[in-house]
């Protein structure tokens, strides 16, 4: 038999937003009777059609409300949080600080006359000698350098060594333009600073490249900038050989390295364990993370969600110090939203126990942690058995 669809709207009303409150079913009953009253049959089929589609309309509304109720941002999840095997986040986001126009207006190209340059370091990789040149300004006047020089090397004898130019073996870094200042040369050793630019080249140090061909000896460096003018001449240091078949590569001019904001250290939630009094050997530790925003302030696990590390340690009964434990996972965020202030959430925790595990009294460590630092771990009993 067919039931009425009065039933199954308050049905549905009762499953999806709970039951109604005490007396509001008779006084829907009371406004229907009103029009129940009035002379119905020419208008029988109409209200069938009307009452039809007034229910789809709340249908519809229904299951639209209960979509958004999901979905919207912060929402708190119900019941345990799901693990997932997800890994650790360990590089801390780091944002490069906005910096204004490295240039001041009227600022001209750099001229040889303008600039002192001093060999930095060298390093290899891939097959690949890189050697650094640094400049600095002379004189009153500031200047920029951008794009990629000519370079010529020589060898001891002062003869032109014919490579032929190529890109860089790692690319370049900067293309826009480089203020110089007057000041010192830049430190071998450290970044540049502000008003300091540097040029990295690279050659082929292995013979493979080459089938075989004899190296050569790199002892000189001129360098003529774009608009021309003297070259600006560097005496290597004994470098690896050089193998001409494979080319120069040639950077472009680069400045120091742009500031960063480093990631601010944000607080974390209290932690109680709820941990099964035994496992075994080879099975899986199943157990509860409870988490309590004790801040003033939501945290939003899903924009910064922390690192986990966990470990079963065999209990030493003379009290060895606690190891540190390092982040192995990340908690499972997306679900998880935000943990408003005061409040808590419950993360299930799989760990597996190795088989040959052997029997006796543990303390299974669990500490959080965002990207490489933890916090003091808290612990909880639990025996293994084979």
């Amino acid at each position: 038999m067919n039931r009425p669809l009065g039933d199954d709207l308050r049905q549905l009303f009762e499953r999806e937003i709970g039951a109604p409150p005490p007396g509001a079913r008779q006084r829907v009953l009371a406004s229907v009777s009103q029009v129940a009253r009035r002379p119905a049959r020419r208008w029988q089929a109409a209200a069938g059609l009307v009452a039809v589609l007034l229910a789809a309309a709340i249908v519809a509304t229904l299951l639209v409300a209960r979509e958004n109720q999901r979905t919207v941002p912060g929402n708190k999840p119900t019941g345990v949080i799901p693990w997932l095997p997800l890994p650790a986040q360990l590089q801390a986001p780091v944002v490069p600080s906005s910096t204004p126009s490295p240039l001041p207006a009227g600022t001209k190209p750099c001229t040889s006359a303008q600039l002192q340059i001093d060999v930095l370091g060298s390093n290899g990789a891939g097959g690949h000698v890189f050697r650094s040149f640094g400049f600095s300004g002379r004189g009153t006047t500031d200047c920029f350098l951008q794009g990629t020089p000519a370079v010529a090397l020589f060898d001891r004898s002062g003869h032109l060594l014919p490579f032929q130019p190529r890109a860089p073996f790692l690319g370049s870094l900067s293309t826009g333009p480089i203020l110089v200042q007057p000041g010192p040369l830049p430190d071998p050793y450290a970044n540049l600073k502000n008003g300091q630019a540097a040029l990295t080249i690279d050659w082929v140090t292995q013979p493979e490249a080459c089938g075989g061909s004899a190296s050569v000896q790199i002892a000189t460096a001129r360098i003529t900038l774009n608009g021309g003018g003297a070259a600006l001449s560097a005496t290597l240091p004994d470098d690896p050989g050089a193998y001409l078949c494979a080319g120069l590569g040639i950077g472009t001019f680069e400045g120091p390295p742009p500031p960063v904001e480093e990631p601010p250290v944000l607080p974390l939630p209290a932690i109680a364990l709820k941990v099964p009094s035994s496992v075994r050997a080879g099975g899986v530790l199943v157990y509860q993370v409870t988490l309590t925003n004790g801040t003033l302030q939501p945290m939003d696990l899903i924009a910064n969600c922390p690192n986990y590390g966990e470990e079963l340690v065999l209990i030493d009964p003379n009290g060895g110090p606690t190891r540190g434990i390092k982040p192995a996972f990340q908690l499972n965020c997306a679900p998880a939203g935000t943990i408003q202030p005061k409040a808590s959430l419950t993360f299930e925790m799989r760990l597996t126990v190795p088989q040959d595990e052997a029997p006796g009294l543990y303390k299974l460590f669990f500490a959080l942690g965002y990207w490489n630092a933890m916090t003091t771990p808290s612990s909880a009993p639990v025996t293994i058995s084979k």
